[in-house]
């Protein structure tokens, strides 16, 4: 395992961009998601922080999101990745230029996604209002959970904040497979339960970890245990296993079949999944801190 996590260490260094951001492959434009999760991977080995920061500062706009070069054109940040975000700057602070962090947690709160009508298709209440991908389109769960995530890490103090938080746990129960774990929009279509996925439940469980007893937990957690090495894709071996960390169950099995998968495919040069993977392979190091509430 350690030279499968000194590989992976080192595709990741040779994959930075001259900005300080990292794209999804080497040599690709910096995008925001990759540079969190390579920061978040390489925590401690991290040098020359200040080309970091100035990544993240060309970022951010005068509403306090960020959004990279790459896509600045097309004017819509992505919501999760800015709840990603901010996770990364709550968890290495010496990264986030001053002020930020909490202009950009403001910035998140004043975001959310559209009311629709109730519908015929889905019983799901369309009334309520959590995170959507960008901005003035529906809430969907993938974005929800890293928006609840981000804000329970930094701002669940705060009084605007608890109504958010309060309204996007309502979502995601609202939205919870009848068998538990979540897919990426509703749960039932035309009278028809539809199946969780596993990515998107250990997404939903990293969003509610402070509610261990919630049934919607409980029937989740259970379903993701039954599915975990159903689906094994980089990103959900990887997830899970962070999933698994924060809720105290095993993930030997998992971090075999991740590191299997890193032996047959190196991830086909993915900065991005092996940024996740490394996350993942190494949390008995660092206790998956900066997913922890």
């Amino acid at each position: 395992m350690d030279d499968r996590l000194t590989d992976m260490r080192r595709a990741l260094l040779s994959a930075v961009n001259a900005d300080g951001g990292w794209g999804y492959y080497p040599g690709h434009a910096s995008r925001l998601e990759p540079t969190c999760w390579a920061l978040l991977a390489l925590d401690t080995e991290i040098d020359a922080l200040a080309k970091h920061r100035e990544f993240f500062r060309q970022s951010q706009r005068r509403d306090g999101l960020l959004l990279e070069a790459a896509v600045r054109d097309e004017d819509r940040p992505n919501l999760a990745f800015n709840g990603l975000a901010i996770l990364l700057f709550a968890n290495q602070k010496e990264i986030a230029p001053d002020g930020m962090l909490d202009k950009l947690t403001s910035a998140l709160l004043d975001h959310r996604g559209i009311k629709l009508p109730q519908s015929n298709l889905s019983p799901q209440d369309n009334s309520l209002q959590a995170w959507s991908w960008i901005d003035t389109t529906f809430s969907w769960v993938e974005p929800t959970c890293w928006c609840t995530l981000a804000l329970k890490k930094t701002a669940a103090g705060q009084h605007n904040a608890a109504a958010r938080i309060d309204e996007a746990e309502r979502m995601l129960r609202d939205r919870c497979c009848a068998a538990g774990g979540w897919n990426s929009g509703t749960a039932t279509v035309l009278g028809q339960g539809l199946n969780p996925y596993v990515p998107t439940t250990a997404l939903g469980l990293m969003a509610l970890q402070n509610l261990p007893r919630d049934p919607v937990v409980v029937r989740s957690a259970a379903a993701l245990k039954r599915l975990y090495l159903s689906e094994r894709s980089a990103m959900a071996l990887s997830l899970t296993t962070i999933a698994f960390a924060l809720l105290g169950a095993d993930t030997n099995e998992l971090e075999t079949a991740l590191a299997e998968q890193w032996d047959r495919t190196a991830f086909l040069g993915n900065t991005h999944l092996t940024a996740m993977a490394l996350y993942g392979l190494t949390q008995k190091d660092h206790g998956t801190s900066a997913f922890r509430i």
